[in-house]
């Protein structure tokens, strides 16, 4: 295949006047054609060409028909016919005379390239065929035969080669191109996206990065370099890409809302705030743009100005659903389960009712069906998981999370017939093979339980979570021995993974090991200073011992700052102000705490306790009586009975 030289700008028919004189039109086209007809032929045929130059469309048609009239066996007047039929927008005339030139001459290089160009256009639509693709490709190969090389047909060539799939040949020419015209941006910037689709990611990248840093790079070249940075997950690097691109095309909102996403991604929620507020002041009604605003809000906890942002999102998009799905996770970062429910609820049927497609409704379903759980409305639950599935009937997470909605309404049988859906298409799924787990130990059976979880973990041993699921299965029944020596062998294998130490912990602490859950703990928070569970665990550890009081105080204080609105972070908190006997400052978190996990047995008891002190002794025994009524967990329901019991003597 001859070397490449080409360029289509857009796929548009940028066809312009060629300079040179054709060869064609220099020679006899025949023996038996005079030589006075052959010199007028020419004659016209230049004339034709300095008539379009003129302005005169009409007079150079005409000389052209009468320059191939004069000579009925060469092809080039009527290519070159056919070159101002395509530039004057009359594309059959200019299809017509382009076939009436490959009829005389087949190998017309002219009439191949207005032929090519034309069904490039086509060939690059949405409607497209295969059969436009390589008749555009059929006429454009043999329209490369040029003294010197057609950028655009040598680049259309490419992108065609691209279009279908022919991978190798875009390469090859991609890269002669690239040879022959050093610092020529378009083609190495179709090179670097062929590598890409070749799966050859690193000499795409690696093309790329030589055009950015060699010359003066386009807009275009940026922002593709900002995506190739944002697929690899190197968000520095593709803000720095997106925010030269955006200096270059300030107009542009697309690159804008990249380096705002990429910001947003590099934990600068500051500089992301900065673009999109400038974004928004060139385009106040930019939803994407609002979306952003949510997002970085929610970020930095802002959460009653990611509600006007979500809620102004709404108001751009009124029947979308990207508003109520922001809306919803600011709702569910708050805590506040029956706001999302009034807000997806009416959304859902919305959408169910105009048969949008299923897919776009994942989150809906996602959200909506989590925000029941936490209300612990098991019908609820249950409702949304069933319609997900209705639509989606292979999705093996509705499928689990029906599954285990079913467990917790106590229909072990309707779970198991979920599970067994689940496993048509995914025989050993984690998820699945948790909730059968659990299924078994609640029939008695734990060893089973314990067998299937841990044949889930010889079958995927570098899964990490299958450490972790079966550790935490050996905890939740008492079996710490057999969790504390799967989760120290999986530290070993996975020494990077921080869950592994903060379970640990975990284990420890409850084993009564608390120097050594304290160790595993600052483990976690060295390595992730930020690691909320770690910061409040190791808090409340210390409090409920009542040691270090205001170093726990400072720690779960740190757990709140990543997230303000975590009942149990609230608790512990208040618990510790509790211990240094500041009850002004326990009450207001406990009394958050209480409100929002109602059933939590242990929160009640605190804020029980903290009631009496008060000298409040109804409010004391209303919380103890819930926390009798509640999950149980962790208390003693005799001592606080007992409680109980006394305040009423008194």
């Amino acid at each position: 295949m001859r070397r490449p030289t080409c360029a289509l700008f857009g796929v548009a028919l940028l066809l312009a006047p060629v300079t040179g004189l054709p060869a064609a039109a220099q020679t006899a086209s025949g023996p038996d054609l005079e030589a006075g007809d052959r010199a007028e032929a020419y004659r016209l045929f230049m004339l034709g060409r300095h008539l379009e130059g003129e302005g005169d469309t009409d007079g150079a048609i005409q000389a052209l028909r009468d320059a191939a009239g004069l000579d009925p066996t060469s092809g080039e007047p009527l290519a070159e016919l056919a070159g101002l039929y395509a530039r004057a927008g009359r594309e059959d005339e200019s299809l017509a005379a382009a076939n009436e030139a490959i009829e005389r001459e087949s190998a017309n290089v002219s009439a191949h390239r207005v032929l090519g160009m034309n069904h490039a256009s086509a060939a690059m639509s949405r409607e497209a065929t295969r059969e436009d693709v390589d008749q555009a490709i059929t006429h454009l190969e043999q329209a490369r035969d040029t003294v010197v090389p057609d950028l655009q047909v040598e680049l259309t060539l490419g992108r065609l080669y691209l279009r279908a799939g022919q991978n190798d040949d875009a390469i090859d020419l991609l890269e002669a191109l690239a040879k022959d015209q050093l610092g020529y941006q378009p083609s190495r910037l179709l090179l670097s996206q062929a590598y890409e689709q070749a799966g050859r990611g690193e000499e795409a990248l690696a093309t790329l990065e030589e055009t950015v840093a060699t010359g003066r790079p386009t807009y275009q070249a940026l922002a593709r370099l900002g995506e190739m940075y944002e697929r690899r997950r190197r968000w520095s690097d593709a803000s720095a890409a997106y925010e030269r691109a955006a200096a270059l095309n300030p107009r542009n909102a697309s690159v804008r809302q990249r380096l705002a996403g990429t910001l947003i991604e590099a934990d600068e929620p500051a500089r992301a705030r900065a673009v999109i507020e400038d974004l928004l002041e060139m385009r106040p009604r930019d939803a994407l743009a609002w979306r952003l605003l949510a997002e970085v809000e929610l970020e930095t906890n802002n959460f009653d100005a990611a509600e006007t942002a979500a809620a102004r999102l709404i108001e751009l998009e009124p029947e979308g659903l990207r508003g109520p799905s922001v809306l919803a996770r600011v709702f569910e970062r708050r805590r506040e389960y029956q706001r999302i429910v009034d807000t997806l609820a009416p959304v859902l049927a919305r959408a169910l009712s105009q048969e949008v497609r299923p897919e776009r409704l994942v989150t809906v379903f996602d959200r909506l069906g989590f925000a029941y759980e936490m209300l612990e409305d098991s019908d609820g639950a249950i409702r949304v998981y069933e319609g997900a599935i209705a639509l989606m009937p292979s999705d093996v997470r509705f499928l689990a999370r029906l599954a285990q909605a079913y467990v917790d309404a106590d229909r072990d049988r309707d779970a198991q017939d979920a599970l067994r859906r689940a496993r048509v298409n995914n025989p050993a799924n984690l998820s699945i093979e948790m909730i059968e787990a659990d299924l078994l130990a609640r029939s008695g059976d734990v060893d089973a339980g314990g067998e299937a979880l841990r044949a889930v973990l010889e079958g995927n041993p570098d899964d990490v979570r299958a450490h972790l699921a079966l550790a935490s299965y050996y905890s939740r029944h008492d079996r710490h021995g057999e969790a504390i020596a799967l989760l120290e062998a999986a530290r070993e294998r996975f020494p990077s993974v921080t869950s592994i130490p903060f379970q640990l912990g975990a284990m420890f602490e409850q084993t009564d090991r608390f120097a050594e859950a304290e160790e595993m703990f600052r483990v976690v928070i060295e390595e992730d200073p930020d690691h909320a569970p770690a910061l409040n665990y190791l808090g409340y550890m210390l409090a409920e011992r009542g040691e270090r009081l205001n170093e726990s105080v400072e720690l779960i204080a740190r757990a709140l700052e990543v997230d303000p609105h975590n009942g149990s972070y609230l608790d512990s908190i208040g618990w510790a102000y509790f211990k240094l006997d500041q009850l002004d400052l326990a009450e207001p978190p406990l009394r958050a705490a209480a409100e929002q996990l109602q059933r939590n047995s242990v929160v009640q008891d605190h804020l029980g306790d903290l009631m009496e002190r008060l000298g409040r002794f109804e409010e004391a025994i209303a919380a103890w009586e819930r926390a009798l009524n509640g999950d149980r967990d962790g208390v003693d329901a005799g001592v606080i009975q007992q409680k109980i019991d006394d305040v009423r003597q008194r």
